[in-house]
């Protein structure tokens, strides 16, 4: 029926969890603008943020 229930989840951990995703992805679009800006400076920002987000959202690959 609700989103809660269909993630599982009561609502201070989906909070806690959606705010722990906003903070990967708040460092993650930091990382890349200073990489944009300066290509040679943490050239691997990207393929970082992006798995760690799959790695909290339970993917093991």
């Amino acid at each position: 029926m609700g989103h809660l229930e269909d993630v599982n989840m009561t609502w201070f951990a989906h909070l806690r969890t959606a705010w722990g995703m906003a903070i990967v992805f708040f460092i993650g679009s930091v990382r890349l603008l200073v990489h944009g800006i300066l290509p040679f400076v943490d050239d691997k920002a990207g393929q970082t943020t992006v798995a760690n987000v799959r790695k909290r959202m339970g993917h093991n690959d």
